[in-house]
């Protein structure tokens, strides 16, 4: 890996372009399907009678939500993190009101109600008489006031933030190959190791540029609940594009014998060259010949 030297590391991120032609595509995406999708969701809080099932609907309604937007910046090459963000948090906010829109004329039981989304103001209103009221039970008990509105808030927040969120981690990870304007999203896994020992020094000398923190590297023989995983992403159009992630992993077992990965990243976004992909791959192989500094 000599071809590497310290001054020419290399680490991937996002160009921060956002071509008109994507950002037409996700409106147009996001316009079609939000309403569709926003209908659904309504209905599903209005006639589930079980609050905890609706919590669950909230939060699947966030995930598809974010499915949806991030599957169209994808399609439209959006590599701006920012402007995506804007875009799926004001999805997000007319993903939630027209969810408000749809609920409010299921309980009015009056179709032409739905025409109230253009009257902000009056759908304030409306929900300002139900807070008093009250809009469901659980328990026997029925929120009103300032307890139902921090319910709709936290509901709020799970929508449009989650969808924000969701979304952009979506394809902040996701390596964009600009030599072939595709996404280099082909992930696959080089190989599970012993967790390495000295995590900030492997970052540090990976970072300036030598690799033989990976000839300490060895192979996991038998079942470990902590190791090391190299992955890599590959554009698959021009074969030449790769982007190493170096992460620590924790499998943790809780109470009640549930078990969760714990990733921490130690190397992240790495550009790397085929030769020193063809080396690293060696590094799962029994006999591994030293890479050199």
């Amino acid at each position: 890996m000599n071809e590497m030297a310290s001054t020419n590391v290399r680490f991937y991120h996002h160009s921060g372009k956002a071509p008109l032609l994507g950002l037409i595509i996700m409106g147009i995406i996001g316009f079609v399907t939000i309403p569709i999708l926003a209908a659904i969701y309504a209905l599903l809080v209005r006639y589930i009678p079980f609050i905890y099932i609706n919590a669950l609907v909230v939060i699947g309604y966030a995930y598809v939500l974010s499915f949806v937007l991030s599957w169209a910046a994808k399609k439209g090459k959006i590599r701006n993190m920012v402007i995506l963000g804007l875009a799926a948090f004001f999805f997000g906010v007319l993903a939630d009101y027209i969810g408000w829109v749809v609920w409010l004329a299921t309980l009015a039981g009056n179709p032409m109600f739905l025409l109230e989304f253009f009257f902000p103001i009056d759908i304030l209103q409306f929900i300002t008489v139900i807070a008093e009221k009250g809009a469901w039970t659980l328990r026997g008990m029925t929120p009103t006031g300032m307890a139902l509105y921090l319910v709709w808030f936290i509901e709020a927040c799970i929508v449009i933030g989650g969808t924000t969120y969701l979304t952009v981690v979506s394809l902040a990870s996701t390596p964009f190959c600009e030599d072939s304007d595709v996404w280099a999203d082909k992930k696959s896994a080089l190989g599970i190791f012993y967790p390495v020992k000295n995590i900030s020094q492997f970052k540090n000398l990976v970072i300036q540029g030598s690799f033989t923190p990976f000839n300490e590297l060895k192979p996991l023989s038998s079942f470990s609940d902590n190791y090391t995983l190299l992955e890599v992403y590959e554009c698959e159009q021009c074969k030449s594009f790769f982007v190493l992630n170096v992460n620590d992993v924790v499998i943790k077992t809780d109470n009640k014998g549930r078990k969760s990965n714990v990733t921490k990243s130690i190397v992240s976004n790495l550009i790397i060259t085929p030769t020193t992909l063809a080396s690293l791959k060696k590094l799962n192989e029994p006999k591994v010949e030293a890479l050199p500094a």
